[in-house]
């Protein structure tokens, strides 16, 4: 029931161009670190790195609505990167690569990177990834580095990790810190797979049939009569199930909650909201004059209640089938989506992770909790960025929590908009703090 066609993107991708990334630790500032890209084409006449490689801010020039714009090359301990606004006057973004030796072809840039996960393509001969295309050969995913992917055209982008280095990335102020999200220890790495399953009314990626992300931990299948809790993973508005893995590195970042003892070995479904039926247009990700319809969270709900859920439970072997050991999380449309299972699937789940939330204003009342008093008998995670534009979203929902006294779980991301770093930061909080812990959570949750 698992198709993988990685190798078979990497036969496509071979022809067409050859690069590579390389992450270089140097011993030396800003960083520690820099980054070397090297992309080969000899028939370009500008070659452009966009995507999530964008300019840095700190928390002194920084509110919910602008930012400073400094450079990788003027990083500084405390730097951090919010997805919004635009660059100043002068700014060179995207990163212009050169060609100095001419008619070679080869095409480069080095630039120095503090921690975290960079997604990014290459613009030949165009001006943004907006203008750019995969059909025309001007918007390039990086053959050596592909990304997770089941369907071509579901991700236009690769993706890498930049590694910690204190001496120069430390501060007392904000610890931007993202090793967890680095490959664990070779004994405790667990695999991700895609997943195609009957979903009848789907348009995507093919008639009656949908699809997921499967993250099986590293033991999985190796202990006789074992079952293991399952976490249902959502990704957010213009994505899809590809998305976790990709730009958040989910994986790693369980191998790693896993390997510290944080949580127990744990199966994870990375499933995609877009394509369930044609009452909406198809969204397909690569299609840059596409934009993508929203479906209502109760829409989505209904369909993985009805073919997403009962597929799982049919044909995943060895997960618990109790709602004690199954959880909800996802992020900005995600998480709404997560706040409409809590409200309306609450039997179904026991754990729920709300990264971001895109909610509306709650409909949390008594009246409420008293037609569904096991609203207050769940593991709640509440979460968001200090700089995020669904601050008001998430504090409201805390809000409504409060007033019922239903406990929770919260963290404020200091360095976070709206973007990867923040949702990388919540899950691996969520799976310190909150995930499989015993209820009712208390001020003690996470604090063993």
């Amino acid at each position: 029931m698992f198709h993988n066609k990685l190798l078979s993107l990497l036969a496509l991708c071979a022809w067409r161009a050859s690069a590579s990334v390389t992450v270089r630790k140097t011993d030396k500032g800003p960083t520690g670190y820099e980054v070397d890209f090297k992309y080969v084409n000899a028939t370009a006449s500008r070659v452009l790195i966009g995507g999530g490689l964008q300019a840095f801010t700190d928390q002194y020039h920084t509110t919910l609505e602008s930012r400073a714009w400094y450079d990788p090359r003027d990083y500084q301990p405390g730097d951090f990167y919010v997805s919004f606004g635009s660059p100043e006057d002068g700014y060179e973004w995207p990163y212009e690569m050169t060609n100095d030796d001419g008619d070679d072809g080869v095409w480069t840039y080095t630039t120095p990177l503090p921690s975290g996960i960079y997604s990014y393509a290459y613009l030949v001969d165009c001006d943004s990834a907006s203008a750019c295309g995969i059909e025309t050969g001007q918007l390039v995913i990086d053959p050596d580095v592909p990304p997770f992917i089941n369907v071509q055209g579901d991700q236009v982008a690769s993706s890498f990790q930049v590694p910690y280095d204190a001496r120069f990335q430390g501060t007392d102020d904000i610890s931007a810190d993202f090793d967890y999200a680095l490959p664990a220890p070779h004994r405790y790495r667990g695999t991700v797979r895609f997943v195609n399953y009957t979903s009848p009314g789907s348009i995507h990626p093919a008639p009656d049939v949908h699809h997921f992300g499967l993250y099986l931990p590293a033991e999985y299948g190796k202990i006789e009569g074992k079952t293991y809790p399952l976490l249902y993973l959502s990704h957010g508005a213009s994505g899809n199930g590809n998305d976790w893995e990709n730009l958040g590195r989910m994986s790693h970042i369980m191998d790693n909650l896993i390997a510290g003892g944080h949580v127990e070995p744990t199966v994870v479904v990375m499933p995609s909201f877009y394509n369930l039926d044609s009452s909406l247009p198809r969204f397909i990700y690569g299609n840059k004059s596409n934009v993508a319809p929203l479906p209502t969270s109760d829409h989505i709900r209904e369909n993985y209640q009805r073919y997403l859920f009962p597929w799982v439970e049919a044909n995943v072997e060895n997960v618990c089938a109790q709602p004690s050991c199954r959880a909800f999380a996802g992020l900005s449309w995600g998480g709404r989506l997560t706040y409409e299972m809590y409200v309306n699937a609450t039997g179904y789940f026991d754990y729920y992770g709300m990264f971001s939330p895109a909610t509306d204003r709650p409909t949390l009342d008594n009246e409420t909790l008293a037609a569904n008093p096991a609203l207050a008998d769940k593991g709640l995670f509440v979460a968001y960025g200090l700089y995020d534009f669904v601050f008001e979203n998430g504090r409201e929902l805390q809000a409504a929590l409060s007033a019922l006294d239903i406990p929770f779980v919260s963290r404020v991301t200091p360095f976070g908009g709206h973007y990867w770093n923040t949702w990388q930061d919540e899950l691996w909080w969520f799976g310190v703090k909150a995930l499989w812990k015993p209820k009712p959570f208390t001020e003690r949750t996470g604090r063993s």
